[in-house]
């Protein structure tokens, strides 16, 4: 077990790490209560207009003006695009956050991982203290990890601490949720060689095909998300 500079075990650490755990945890359940409740939403627009209901939407911004007649059709599209990309980028926005808050946490308690880091003098010398530096140094390595792909965060986070989590199998499908979600992101969902890289064996659509998000995708990838996160958590708290 790794020690605190009180020669114990760092409680502190544990501390934040069961906080962060339960601040992001908190956020995905909200995040796919959104989705599922736009989607009831949708369900009750789409009764309301097949019992006679009128509807007139005129958005002055567009120009575009909608009415009962092609609401549904507009729904429909709404709901498996445009609900399903916004639901996935959040999901995996969210665990980027957690994964990244974690290391930082890490980082901050345990400097010595970064002590062959090198800084620019300019930055060395604008310091107003130590703590600043080790911020300013922390930064820049999880800055330069962001752009890694996903199995090197977990490569990099068990050379850190080894937690025996997660498993390969879930550590390639996180990668590949983070491949969809790029995708979505950077190029209109059409998948590409690059989505294909990260995504490894994954991969669920070849270059010049657009990317399907069902919802059992999506609450299996929600599902994972959550799973992993109690995994890392639990472990990491208790090597802290």
């Amino acid at each position: 077990m790794l020690l605190g500079s009180a020669g114990g075990p760092n409680m502190s650490l544990a501390n934040e790490i069961s906080d962060l755990h339960s601040l992001i945890l908190d956020d995905l359940k909200v995040a796919h209560d959104y989705y599922a409740n736009t989607k009831l939403a949708w369900r009750i627009v789409r009764r309301f207009i097949n019992r006679g209901g009128k509807i007139h939407v005129h958005n002055l911004r567009t120009g575009s003006i909608t009415t009962e007649l092609d609401l549904p059709q507009k729904a429909r599209l709404y709901v498996r695009d445009y609900l399903a990309e916004s639901a996935l980028q959040r999901f995996v926005s969210l665990f980027e956050d957690f994964l990244f808050a974690l290391l930082r946490c890490w980082l901050l308690a345990f400097p010595q991982r970064l002590s062959r880091r090198q800084l620019p003098v300019s930055e060395i010398f604008s310091a107003f203290s130590l703590e600043e530096l080790k911020l300013v140094a922390v930064s820049r390595e999880l800055n330069e990890l962001s752009y890694k792909k996903v199995r090197d965060w977990f490569t990099y986070l068990n050379e850190l601490v080894n937690l025996d989590c997660p498993s390969a199998e879930d550590i390639s499908a996180l990668a590949e949720a983070k491949a969809a979600r790029d995708v979505f992101i950077h190029n209109r969902g059409v998948v590409n060689a690059i989505y294909e890289d990260k995504a490894g064996t994954k991969a669920r659509a070849k270059p010049g095909e657009r990317l399907d998000l069902p919802e059992s995708y999506l609450h299996e990838t929600w599902t994972l998300i959550g799973k992993v996160m109690n995994e890392i958590s639990e472990a990491a708290a208790k090597k802290a």
